[in-house]
């Protein structure tokens, strides 16, 4: 409710009106010529009170409103900060991901390659009734595996 307050208070319309009462008192209590006029003769020292007090608040809605905005800016400001150390530590990521992905696709290629050459070299070998592998080639294939 005191948020409610504050900001109905230090709102244009609000400062409006009181800069609207502060320049009417102004105009009234420190005019010369219109002391003379004997309608308003009796409100002088009225208008004069209210002109001070309305310039006493309207400058400390002025400073509450400032300080408001300069807190906001400064919220701001550290949100601003937080999300760009979050957008680089993102990218950060994306570019170690992406090495990542580059290294794993070296290694798949060079696996491949050696499955290729490994599938040659046994198809190069005669065809028996038994079990033609020798211990090369069950290093070879140890050495694709890992």
């Amino acid at each position: 409710m005191a948020d409610l307050l504050w900001l109905v208070a230090a709102s244009d319309a609000g400062l409006s009106i009181l800069a609207t009462l502060f320049l009417a008192g102004l105009v009234v209590g420190f005019a010369p010529l219109l002391r003379w006029i004997p309608g308003l003769a009796p409100y002088v020292m009225l208008a004069r009170l209210v002109a001070l007090v309305a310039l006493a608040t309207l400058s400390f809605l002025i400073g509450f409103r400032v300080a408001d905005e300069r807190a906001e800016v400064e919220r701001l400001k550290a949100d601003l900060a937080f999300k760009q150390k979050q957008m680089d530590v993102q990218k950060h990521t994306a570019e170690a991901a992406e090495r990542l992905r580059m290294v794993a696709e070296t290694k798949a290629a060079q696996a491949n390659q050696k499955v290729t050459e490994y599938e040659e070299r046994l198809a190069q070998q005669p065809a028996g009734d038994g079990c033609n592998l020798d211990d090369a080639d069950v290093r070879s294939l140890r050495d694709i595996a890992r």
